[in-house]
């Protein structure tokens, strides 16, 4: 009798293990990257890294360095280069020696007046200013940052503004610096929210599928917004599956434990 009900028990714990691993084998496929196939979408080669083009809104730093450079420091301020690091637009005191875009597309640049520099790249701004200072000058050059190069990161990942440590900054990259996504994520419908010059753009991906390696939605650029929505049917269904699981063994094991005691009384009654 014990034989049978420990073979019985047995089969209960296999089919629990079994059940495990087919659970594991559905969550990798909605959780792991660079998948290819029908489960996930196929997206358009369409990849290209692009220089980021001003918009509104936006604060350059600039610095003139010259042979006369305390002629050039007339257009600097009293910032020096080296200061970059805390020239940023959440710093006060650093707003003061950057330069915002305003609604007019220009920046207010000293002794030279307006600048339109919307739908311009850095370089061109660069070359821009340097043509404008031409004259006024001798041996110089200009040097133009964009001081607001960050992403933010909402939802079920580590949330938070991250600053962007060097140009083509992929979407995997991004999600390293936040630490991941959560078990709970859905990596199906990521969103990315993103400024252009036509407006703001809200984009949606499957972050599952390799092919966003070679779409529009792979790199990074200044004041991208990633939202990572909530996956409630994977959150029900991991949790709803575990509580399942450890109630199951839980009563096996004390059930095996009751009838071992049981069991030992009797046949000791017996003897």
């Amino acid at each position: 009798m014990y034989s049978i009900v420990m073979k019985k028990i047995s089969y209960i714990y296999t089919l629990c293990i079994l059940v495990m691993l087919l659970s594991s084998c559905v969550m990798s496929k909605k959780i792991n990257y660079l998948q290819e196939g029908d489960n996930v979408p196929m997206y358009n080669d369409s990849v290209s890294f692009d220089d980021y083009k001003l918009q509104r809104g936006d604060y350059i730093y600039v610095h003139v360095n010259a042979i006369d450079q305390g002629l050039a420091d007339m257009f600097n301020g009293n910032v020096s280069i080296s200061n970059m690091a805390y020239m940023t637009p959440d710093n006060s005191t650093a707003r003061l020696y950057l330069y915002l875009v305003e609604e007019d597309n220009c920046i207010d640049y000293p002794y030279v007046g307006r600048v339109d520099v919307v739908g311009k790249s850095l370089r061109e701004v660069k070359l821009l200013l340097e043509e404008k200072l031409d004259g006024m000058l001798q041996g110089y050059s200009v040097d133009v940052r964009l001081a607001n190069r960050s992403f933010s990161i909402i939802g079920e990942s580590r949330t938070g503004r991250y600053n962007i440590p060097r140009e083509q900054l992929t979407i995997y990259e991004a999600l390293a610096m936040s630490g991941d996504l959560s078990l709970y994520a859905n990596r199906k419908e990521i969103h990315l929210i993103r400024q252009t010059s036509e407006g703001t753009k809200v984009m949606k991906f499957d972050l599952r599928s390799k092919s966003i390696i070679d779409s529009e939605y792979y790199y990074i650029q200044p004041n991208d917004v990633i939202y990572i929505p909530f996956d409630s049917a994977k959150h029900w269904g991991a949790n709803h599956f575990t509580s399942v699981l450890s109630m199951t063994f839980a009563t096996v094991s004390f059930g095996l434990f009751v009838y071992s005691i049981v069991d030992t009384i009797i046949r000791a009654s017996k003897q």
